[in-house]
Parts: structure tokens; sequence; C-alpha cells
């Protein structure tokens, strides 16, 4: 156990240290926040600058209400969008649209609307400019010609629209999340966001630092420095060693990050609230102790099954190319449980989900997602765990026969039938 203990000092310390680690550790929380602020605060920050749009209003309705119904402004308070009516007929319809094209490509304007002599009826206007993918822009002169047009066939039909506005007003649906023991809590979504991110960070823990003790494992083995290791120590005793430092390095940097996301969540109204209107009265959603505990119980039994696969598979190969080749099996299973949580997240409590998540190569993520979205009965989970404890063993006693001979084997890659010779000596 001792020297297993040295091992393991040595896998964490040596990786503890280096600079890839501090600067990972430093720019995971700085990824986080700008991952869910950034996204949005891109999406909402306006262009000061001014722009000049030409109107050719056929319809007679739409140009006088743009103004109102368009009336952003630039933080000096002028308006950014500077609508400009050119007068046309439908005859000239053509020749006026292609000199105001040319105006556009030379840019004297930024982009004109043609509102059709029957937009009223069928409901059709044209928007061109050098730039049409930005949507949000897109969708505002959309919905304010859209206004405009509606208005005026209220108006026209003698119908008040202040009155159809009323009766047409949605009604505001709050929705609760009713946790184990009866308690509520006001969600409006943002708990499936909270699970997404455990979710996503199970997944790539596992992936980036399993495939650590695999590189860690075939690297030394083709530099001949394992043939020194095992010289002081036994085979087993290295896969532990190695196994539970690497392990200790992905957990100590998932405590750094889960600290600064505290951290992050204990301020999170007041930063989204300097970017979005109205974030002050949106209800975080509180995630319970138990989910944070199994959170930490489920990663390191999903790192210590996946390492286990992890370190056979880098005793049994001799190049890079094989490792690759060899990982994906177990690369499958990881993305498999991944792509399936989103199901899970949906419809947690069907037989398809509760099989699915009792299956330990699976389970770290798919039970933890159950357990995230609608904690499951304490007998399937304690089943579920049971089950991963008892593969973990059975992993670590057949990896432990395979990495004692692997190990020190270099050249063709065993088959099938040497492994399972190996697994019996």
């Amino acid at each position: 156990m001792n020297k297993s203990w040295t091992i393991f000092k040595r896998e964490y310390l040596t990786r503890v240290k280096t600079r890839g680690f501090v600067i990972g550790t430093i720019i995971g929380p700085v990824l986080l926040l700008l991952i869910s602020i950034g996204p949005g605060f891109l999406m909402n920050l306006q262009s000061e600058k001014e722009k000049n749009i030409s109107v050719v209003d056929l319809s007679g309705v739409v140009y006088e209400k743009l103004d109102e119904a368009i009336d952003d402004t630039t933080e000096t308070g002028s308006r950014i969008y500077q609508f400009k009516e050119i007068l046309a007929t439908e005859s000239k319809l053509d020749s006026v649209k292609s000199t105001l094209r040319t105006k556009v490509d030379q840019n004297e304007i930024d982009a004109f609307l043609v509102i059709p002599p029957d937009a009223v009826d069928k409901n059709e206007s044209e928007y061109y400019a050098k730039n049409v993918s930005n949507f949000e822009e897109n969708s505002k002169f959309r919905s304010a010609i859209s206004g405009i047009i509606t208005e005026y066939r209220l108006k026209q039909s003698e119908i008040d629209p202040a009155l159809i506005d009323k009766l047409t007003k949605r009604v505001h649906l709050r929705t609760f999340k009713i946790s184990r023991g009866g308690k509520e809590q006001e969600d409006i979504g943002l708990s499936f966001v909270v699970t997404f991110v455990m979710i996503f960070f199970l997944y790539f823990m596992l992936i980036m630092y399993g495939a650590l003790v695999m590189r860690s494992v075939y690297e030394e083995k083709l530099s001949r420095v394992v043939e020194v290791i095992i010289s002081s120590c036994k085979p087993f005793q290295l896969m532990t060693g190695k196994v539970l430092g690497v392990g200790g390095v992905g957990m100590t940097q998932f405590l750094i990050w889960v600290g600064a996301a505290a951290l992050l969540g204990v301020y999170s109204q007041a930063i989204i609230g300097m970017f979005f209107a109205g974030a002050a009265d949106v209800v975080f959603p509180h995630i319970p102790v138990s989910v944070l505990v199994y959170f930490v119980l489920y990663f390191l039994l999903g790192f210590i099954l996946y390492a286990t696969l992890y370190a056979g598979l880098g005793a049994l190969v001799s190049t890079e190319a094989e490792a690759q080749q060899l990982q994906f099996p177990v690369l499958f299973m990881i993305i498999f449980a991944f792509i399936f949580a989103f199901y899970i997240i949906r419809n947690p409590n069907t037989d398809l989900s509760i099989v699915i998540s009792m299956i330990p190569f699976f389970a770290p993520i798919t039970m933890f997602t159950r357990i995230a979205t609608m904690s499951p009965p304490f007998s399937e989970i304690l089943l579920s765990l049971a089950l991963l404890v008892g593969t973990i063993i059975l992993l670590l006693w057949l990896a432990g026969k395979i990495f004692r001979i692997g190990i020190l084997m270099y050249g063709k890659r065993p088959t099938l039938p040497e492994l399972l010779n190996w697994i019996r000596y």
C-alpha cells in the first residue's frame, strides 16, 4: 500500500505543479462565466452606428408609423434607425429598386424596405441590405411592420386595437418544481441549464482524465521507465497509484471549479442584472446538497471505472495509433451516456430511462441525470451504486491481470485468446 501511495503522490504532484494545470484550472471558471453570460450579452449588445434606411411604401400604411414602432436610440439619445421615404409608383418600382440597390452597394444607405401596395391583403414586405444575417434586426422589422398593418386592419374593421390586445393577452404560466418531501420552488427552466452544465462536466472529465491515465501508462511503457518501477512494486500497485493519482488531479480541479461556480452563483443575479433588464426578478434554482453529494460520488466512481479500463488499454498498446483505436469502444460508452441524458431530462421515470441508468458503464452520467432532474426512489439509487461498485471491483481484478502481463509486453498487440489466457494465468 505504501508503494501505491508513493506512485499516487508522484502522479498527483507532477501534474498539479505544471503550468498547464494551473492555467487550465484558472481558465475553467473564466470559460464558465463567458459561456453563461457572453452569448446573451453579445446578442443584446446594440450597435451605436446610425443606419439610414429608405422606405418605399406603396401601401401608404406603414411609413408614418415606423418611427414610433422602431425607436431604438444610442447612449447619447439619437435614433439608430433613420427612415427616409422614397416616393414611387408601382410601374416605376423596378427602376427605384435598382437605384436603391446601387446606393446600398456604394454605402450611401444601409438598407431599404419595400412595402407592396397589397401588403395589407397578402402579408408580404421586402428588406434589402448587404447583411441579412442579423436575425434580431430582421425580426424587429418584421414585428414592426406586422404590428402596424394589424392595427390598420382593426381600425378599418372599426374594432378598438386596445380592446383586442386586452382580450388576446397571454396568460403567464408560473412553473414550480416539487422536490422530495413535497417542497416547492419556482423554476422557469433554469434547473435544466444547471443539470446540463453538471452532466457536461462529468462527460468532459471522464474523457479527459481517463485518457490521461491511458497516456501515462503507455508513455512510461514505451520509455521503459515502467521496467524500473515494476522492479520495486507490484503491477497492481502501479495501476492503483496511477488511477488514484490522476483522479486526485481531476478532483482538485473539480473542487476549485465548484468553488468558483458557487461564488458565481451567489452574485449571479447581480451580474446578469447588469446586462439584462428584469433579471433581478428571476428566481434562480437552488441546488440541493444531496445532488452535489451524488455528483461527487458518481464522478469518483465513474472515474475509477473508466480509468481502470483506460489503464488496462494503456498496458496493451505499444503505439499511440493503437491507443487511439482501442479507446473508441470506451469513448462510445461515455458519448452514448451523454447523448441519452437528454432523453432522460425529459423522461426521467420511463422504463428505458430506469434500465439505462442501472447499467454501470452509463450510470455515472445517466443515473446522476435522473437524480438532478427528478430524484428517483432511493432504492434505485442504491441499486445503481451497488452495481457500479461491483463492476469496478470486477474490472480492477480483470484489468489487474491484464496489466500485470501487458505492461511488459512489446511489439504485437495481443489477440482476444491471448487476453483470456492472461486472465486465467
